[in-house]
């Protein structure tokens, strides 16, 4: 996950790192299935009900997120862009500006 930190054409300064939920994330842990082997050792019924018993609940993001977002980070100032753009990490202050004026501002919760 790279970080970056610039200051604005107004003075502000930045914190900038992308998100990659585990649904967009390759090489997740839980994709294999840790059982393999294991099988041998255990002479009782199967209780299982499925091969796939981890649990998907679809909707935990908000539409459109799902495969990462830019988050900008500035004082009490957060906003998300999405998708990421891709060489983000490595365009000029300038550019990452302009990336910043594209993004949604953010509402906190619980404030």
């Amino acid at each position: 996950m790279p970080l970056r930190n610039f200051r604005d054409s107004r003075g502000a300064e930045w914190t900038v790192w992308d998100v990659l939920p585990h649904v967009a994330r390759s090489g997740e842990r839980r994709e294999g299935d840790r059982r393999v082997g294991l099988a041998s050792h255990y002479t009782g019924p199967e209780r299982r009900r499925g091969r796939e018993r981890r649990v998907r609940t679809p909707g935990l993001l908000t539409p459109g997120l799902e495969r990462g977002w830019l988050c900008f980070e500035a004082d009490d100032d957060k906003r998300r862009l999405t998708p990421v753009p891709a060489g983000w990490d490595e365009v000029p202050d300038v550019e990452l500006e302009g990336l910043l004026e594209r993004a949604s501002r953010i509402v906190r919760r619980g404030a």
